[in-house]
């Protein structure tokens, strides 16, 4: 397990938030309040960082902050290729690169939809089905982000090829990807 690394220095984030939030003792708050909500996090990018804070605020204002907690977050490349994706270990990966492609709202949806699959524990088991990229998708919607918009420019919900091979070599199962 890794330890729990500070999600952000607010000297660097500064410029980055809107000038309301530039204060540095409220940001302080919300940086500590977003490390709270994880077991660890491991985010070298100061854009990712910064979308992570103002992601996990907009989903503590909407309400659900009372029970939320999430596995680690770190950044890399995703196991399926993707941008970001939950493992089987309560982990999200998020590669940088493709998520500095999209527009802030769309990321923030993407991040959004990763940290509901990891609330709702579709990490502990998978089913060959999209119920639970819709639970996600309805969830992040209930938090405030855009997932229309995020389907519009990402794609609709498709199976991980990946989970789907470890899916049909458990049922032993043959089916064509």
């Amino acid at each position: 397990m890794m330890e729990k690394q500070s999600v952000v220095n607010p000297v660097e984030l500064c410029e980055k938030l809107p000038a309301q939030e530039m204060f540095p003792g409220a940001l302080f708050r919300r940086i500590t309040e977003v490390e709270e909500f994880f077991q660890s996090i491991d985010i070298a990018s100061d854009d990712i960082r910064a979308l992570l804070v103002k992601t996990v605020g907009k989903i503590v204002q909407s309400g659900f902050h009372r029970d939320l907690f999430f596995g680690s977050v770190m950044e890399g490349s995703t196991i399926s290729g993707g941008t970001a994706e939950v493992t089987r270990d309560h982990c999200i990966r998020i590669d940088a690169k493709q998520l500095n492609e999209l527009d802030e709202d769309i990321a923030m949806a993407l991040i959004a939809h990763e940290l509901a699959h990891d609330h709702l524990r579709h990490f502990k088991f998978w089913d060959n089905n999209l119920e639970n990229e819709q639970h996600a998708d309805n969830l992040a919607r209930a938090w405030g982000f855009d997932i229309d918009r995020f389907r519009k420019v990402c794609g609709p919900p498709r199976l991980n090829n990946r989970l789907l091979k470890i899916h049909c070599k458990k049922e032993n199962t043959c089916l064509k990807i």
